[in-house]
């Protein structure tokens, strides 16, 4: 019968390091333990720390900081998406009732200010037209009716309460002359030409961007959704979510850096134009409005975007590497170094990682020493306990 070979199996060298720190940890941990578990009762709560033998604690296999605050221009990274430059929108709708007779704007077209977009047909032109003629006649009557009783009045032949109800209709008649001429000013009509049809004109230039009508199509004025909408894609807003946490780290002015997935390698600047004043109950966020260049034309509206806000300001902050906060469930923890050898298990809060570097937000102070490296390990230990 051949003989079965007797020699150990072959592991290579970085599982054989692994595997022998995984050991020397268990072994010095159980000595801790028994000094630290030795006057608990039984049935006692767990505990969150755990305590080597002096010499015994495994610190060729993790790594011990000192955690220290720094200054100087700070960095937050916030969730965002890209929409209108509202400044440079505008939402026609139709000030009169009517039917839209012809379609003068597509899609993508740029337009500029005057330019006619809609026209639309309706008996309520010649309505407002006649409001006005109206309207310039009796402002013309009382302009001559107050001119009379301000003579007479100088004559002493009328009382004054007749001056004063003539003034009064005076000024009546001026403001109904220029409500009525303000209406078919909007409309571009004369009050003295007849009319029938008007046209929607664009107030700012830009680019049709939406389009909610059809020749046809009914039209009212109290209409909710606009007719056509033109914006300036020459810039646009991003509008980004900070958590409260964050608020401190963000202000007017500031300069920000905006990446879309789109362009992954291309970086658009930009600053914060405005942060808002109410919290959101739902997300616990306020909104951060951007404004940024867009004369490339490759930021769109609704696209998803990432806000780098660059503050300048100073603030202190906590950062700490990546790899030495854990999660545990719902919540953060990081490995405290103390003295005796004594590692203990802390609940903080923290912000994103940028840069392979963690914001610890509460939980930590400047001076305290935690495991930056092998933390993971020193964790499974304490949750042993």
């Amino acid at each position: 019968m051949q003989q079965r070979s007797i020699d150990s199996p072959r592991v290579n060298g970085p599982r054989c390091v692994t595997v022998l720190a995984a050991c020397l940890l268990a072994a010095a941990c159980s000595r801790g333990r028994g000094e630290e578990g030795g006057d608990r009762s039984e049935g006692e709560g767990t505990h969150d720390f755990v305590r080597f033998n002096p010499g015994s604690a495994p610190l060729d296999f993790i790594k011990i900081e000192a955690v220290a605050e720094t200054a100087g221009a700070t960095s937050v990274t916030l969730p965002g998406r890209v929409t209108f430059d509202e400044d440079h929108t505008q939402r026609v709708a139709s000030p009169i009732d009517g039917r839209a007779v012809s379609i003068l704007a597509k899609l993508g077209d740029k337009v500029r200010a005057g330019q006619p977009l809609i026209e639309l047909s309706s008996p309520n032109v010649g309505q407002l037209q006649a409001d006005a003629q109206k309207a310039m006649s009796e402002l013309s009557l009382a302009d001559k009716a107050t001119e009379r009783v301000h003579k007479l009045q100088a004559e002493g032949a009328v009382a004054d309460k007749d001056v004063a109800q003539a003034e009064n209709d005076f000024r009546k008649a001026k403001s109904d002359s220029a409500r009525t001429a303000a209406q078919l000013k909007s409309l571009g009509v004369s009050p003295t030409d007849p009319a029938v049809n008007v046209a929607l004109r664009a107030q700012i230039p830009g680019v049709v961007v939406e389009r909610n009508v059809l020749v046809g199509q009914e039209v009212r004025a109290d209409q909710v959704s606009p007719l056509v909408t033109i914006t300036s894609l020459d810039t646009v807003w991003v509008q980004a979510d900070a958590y409260e946490q964050d608020l401190a780290l963000v202000a007017e002015g500031d300069a920000v850096t905006i990446r879309v997935p789109a362009y992954p390698a291309e970086a658009f600047p930009g600053k914060v134009g405005h942060v808002g004043e109410v919290v959101d109950a739902a997300s616990r966020t306020v909104k951060v409005r951007c404004l940024v260049d867009n004369k490339s034309r490759k930021l769109k509206p609704e696209m998803f975007a990432r806000v780098d806000v660059l503050n300048a300001a100073g603030h202190k902050l906590i950062l700490v590497p990546s790899q030495a906060v854990l999660n545990d469930g719902d919540r953060s923890v990081v490995i405290v170094a103390s003295e005796g050898n004594v590692f203990r298990s802390r609940r903080v809060e923290v912000g994103p990682e940028t840069e392979g570097k963690v914001r610890v937000l509460t939980g930590l102070h400047a001076g305290e020493k935690i495991v930056t490296d092998g933390a993971i390990f020193m964790k499974r230990e304490i949750d042993t306990q």
